[in-house]
C-alpha cells in the first residue's frame, strides 16, 4: 500500500459526513459479495440519522467505512471536508482520532479506572496533557448525567450508566461525526429511551453529524431522519413525522 504524504481533498458545506457512491466487495469464495451497493449519503452538523434494516443488511458495514476502520472497494467517504480515500493509514489513523468518534454497543471500560479516568486516558492517547483532560471529562460526564459517578468504576455503574460513559469518552476528542453501533441492546425501555435523548442531546449541543444504527425503531421519532438498508442498498433517508 502506497504510504506517501498526499494533499486530502476538500469539500464545502455544512456536511460533516459524505458518503458518495460508495460500495464494498468481500471475496467469497471464487465470487465477491457486495456488503455497500453504491451508497450515498450526508448527514449535517446537529442531526441523528437513524439506521435500520435487518441482520447482515449492511449497516455495520456502513458504520465501518465511514469510520475509516476499513477502506471502500470504491466511492469516497468525506469527513468534515477531507477525503479519507486521498489518506494513507497514519493520515487516515489521525483523521479518525480527531473527527470520529465511535459509540459501540459494548461500552468495554477499562475495569481498573474510574469514570472520569476511562475518558481521560483517551486524550492521553491523543497525546494531551492530563489536567486540561480532567476538566474536560468532570465537564462530559456532567453533560451526560453523572457529575456524582466520575469516581466510580464499571462494576459500580448500571449498564445505562457506563454506556453514558461511553458517550462521553466518545466525546472527548470534540469530533464532528458520531457513529453509534446498538446503543440500546443491552438495557431496558427506560433507558433504552434516555440514551437515545442523550445522543440527541449531545449531538445538538456539539453540532456533531450523527449515525445511530439499530434494531430498535421505537425510539427512532426521536431523531431528524431514517434511512433503512437491504442487501447493501441504502434507501433515502426520510425526515421523521415528515
Amino acid at each position: 500500500m502506497d504510504t506517501t504524504a498526499t494533499t486530502p481533498k476538500t469539500t464545502t458545506g455544512n456536511m460533516p459526513l459524505q458518503l458518495i457512491d460508495l460500495s464494498l466487495e468481500y471475496p467469497d469464495g471464487e465470487g465477491t459479495i457486495k456488503a455497500l451497493d453504491s451508497v450515498d449519503l450526508a448527514v449535517g452538523a446537529g442531526q441523528v440519522l437513524s439506521l435500520i434494516g435487518p441482520s447482515g443488511s449492511g449497516k455495520s458495514s456502513l458504520l465501518a467505512a465511514a469510520a475509516t476502520l476499513i477502506r471502500p472497494t470504491s466511492g469516497l467517504v468525506i469527513i468534515d471536508g477531507t477525503t479519507a480515500s486521498d489518506l494513507n493509514d497514519s493520515q487516515m489513523t489521525t483523521l479518525r482520532r480527531e473527527k470520529v468518534g465511535i459509540i459501540f454497543q459494548q461500552p468495554n471500560l477499562l475495569a481498573s479506572l474510574t469514570a472520569v479516568e476511562q475518558l481521560m486516558i483517551s486524550d492521553h492517547l491523543r497525546g494531551k496533557p492530563l489536567k486540561p483532560a480532567k476538566v474536560r471529562a468532570l465537564e462530559l460526564l456532567d453533560i451526560v448525567g453523572l457529575a456524582d459517578s466520575a469516581k466510580k468504576r464499571p462494576h459500580q455503574l448500571s449498564g445505562g450508566q457506563r454506556q453514558r460513559v461511553n458517550i462521553a469518552r466518545a466525546l472527548m476528542g470534540e469530533p464532528k461525526v458520531l457513529l453509534v453501533d446498538e446503543p440500546t441492546a443491552a438495557l431496558d425501555h427506560t433507558r433504552s429511551e434516555s440514551i437515545v435523548r442523550l445522543l440527541v442531546q449531545v449531538t445538538k449541543e456539539f453540532s456533531v453529524a450523527t449515525v445511530m444504527v439499530t434494531h430498535d425503531t421505537e425510539f427512532v421519532s426521536l431523531t431528524d431522519s431514517v434511512a433503512s438498508m437491504r442487501d447493501g442498498i441504502l434507501a433515502l433517508p426520510e425526515l421523521v413525522g415528515a
